[in-house]
């Protein structure tokens, strides 16, 4: 099966790779003709800003953002994401108008056609496209400020020197967006040292502003606690284990599954929903046959909050032992998953060794940090050092504080000083 796995991943690479290369020549002919791109006339027309967002994968952050920067200002919001990357339950009715691409050419097209935006942001890790709606943008849009936007930064990953393909032909484009960006949105720490790797020292023109909780999907379900009868949920990404575990290993949990199994602890993963079906199979298969591991379908942000309210305490059990990556990477990350949590009114369990994420959950007191991986094979040991009761009072006390209603100004303010 995993053999099979990975032939089915492969596949699906060169059906993507076949696809922009059969639809680029059309659309580079096209270009070179300046044949537009039809575009809705509702984009065009009345006197509200237009903020351009633009990536190849789409993160579930941007429609967050997107919905709180409208609620401050009269922005039209416009997507521009490749066919391949574009995930429905991440976007949202706040996205005004979406564009699906199919290759860079059609991108181009696509932003040559459409009228001037008040800011373009795009989203990375992946930094290609990015670079080239910055490209576009300066070219045919003088006037338009280009920021990107970073969560997950590459050469933080393994450095300058890795021998992925994939990641290798990505880093000159992540080194290029941080050069020419007008600004650069840091949703974590590890924009900041990246830059450093790269010999880029503007600090004036990035922004740290971190994920945040979405005020809306606040809930604050009563639940009764016992030692005897404890949930833990996980939302995010899995893998299977066909991955290779140098690069995947973070999220390949069958040794949690094993661990909190023997204590009769109830494991709850929502699995996200760009994740292949490949990479979920066999979790599948061990729900099916292990009553204290659940494995539930995928759902959207709007709807996450709710499901994850249901249970005891949201996990992020991401151990430098499990993962080839960097201690830079380990050290600075962050992830939406905490945030969501925080929304859901859970406290949270999270791995020491994710440094920045466990000070955050520290300092504001949403949870409790677990300093091994050995000691999730013991874990109530841990939870019981506080009451329940308290724990959650603690992180409803904190979530205002990290709410997107309370910092989207910032964000605002910054796209306007580089008007």
């Amino acid at each position: 099966m995993p053999k099979l796995n990975s032939i089915y991943i492969f596949i699906n690479k060169l059906k993507w790779l076949t696809y922009e290369k059969c639809t680029s020549a059309g659309d580079a002919m096209l270009w070179f003709l300046s044949v537009p791109v039809n575009i809705d006339s509702k984009i065009s027309t009345g006197n509200s800003k237009i903020i351009m967002y633009v990536g190849e994968f789409l993160p579930p952050r941007i429609a967050r953002m997107a919905k709180w920067c409208k609620r401050n200002d009269s922005f039209i919001t416009v997507l521009l994401c490749h066919k391949r990357g574009f995930v429905d339950k991440f976007s949202s009715s706040e996205i005004d108008h979406v564009m699906l691409f199919r290759n860079e050419w059609h991108l181009k097209r696509m932003i040559r056609s459409l009228p001037a935006p008040y800011i373009l942001h795009g989203f990375a890790p992946k930094s290609k496209y990015p670079y080239i709606a910055l490209e576009t943008t300066k070219k045919y849009h003088t006037a338009t400020p280009v920021i990107t936007d970073y969560q997950d930064v590459y050469i933080l990953y393994y450095g300058q020197d890795s021998k992925l393909r994939w990641l290798k032909d990505e880093l000159p484009y992540e080194k290029l967006c941080f050069q020419l960006s007008d600004g650069i949105v840091a949703h974590s720490l590890e924009p900041r040292e990246g830059m450093k790797l790269w010999g880029i020292n503007d600090r004036k023109k990035r922004l740290f502003f971190p994920l945040y909780t979405d005020n809306d999907l606040f809930q604050n379900t009563p639940k009764r606690f016992s030692m005897d009868d404890i949930h833990l949920v996980y939302a995010g990404g899995v893998m299977g284990s066909h991955r290779d575990k140098v690069h995947y290993g973070a999220v390949q949990f069958h040794w949690l599954i094993d661990y909190l199994t023997k204590q009769k602890i109830h494991f709850h993963i929502y699995p996200s929903p760009s994740t292949l079906r490949v990479d979920y199979i066999e979790y599948e298969q061990i729900s099916r046959e292990n009553s204290f591991f659940h494995f539930h379908t995928s759902v959207s942000q709007q709807d996450l909050s709710g499901e994850l309210a249901k249970y005891h305490y949201g996990i992020m059990p991401f151990f430098r032992v499990n993962s080839g990556q960097s201690d830079l990477k380990h050290k600075y990350a962050t992830t939406l998953k905490l945030f969501n949590y925080v929304e859901s009114g859970i406290p949270i369990l999270v791995s020491a060794d994710v440094i920045y994420q466990s000070w955050l959950v520290q300092r504001y007191k949403l949870g409790i940090a677990v300093p091994e991986k050995e000691d999730f094979a013991d874990i109530r040991k841990l939870i019981g050092k506080i009451t329940y009761e308290t724990q959650v009072k603690n992180l409803l006390e904190s979530r205002e504080t990290l709410s997107l209603k309370k910092h989207t100004p910032r964000l605002l303010e910054f796209y306007e000083s580089l008007q």
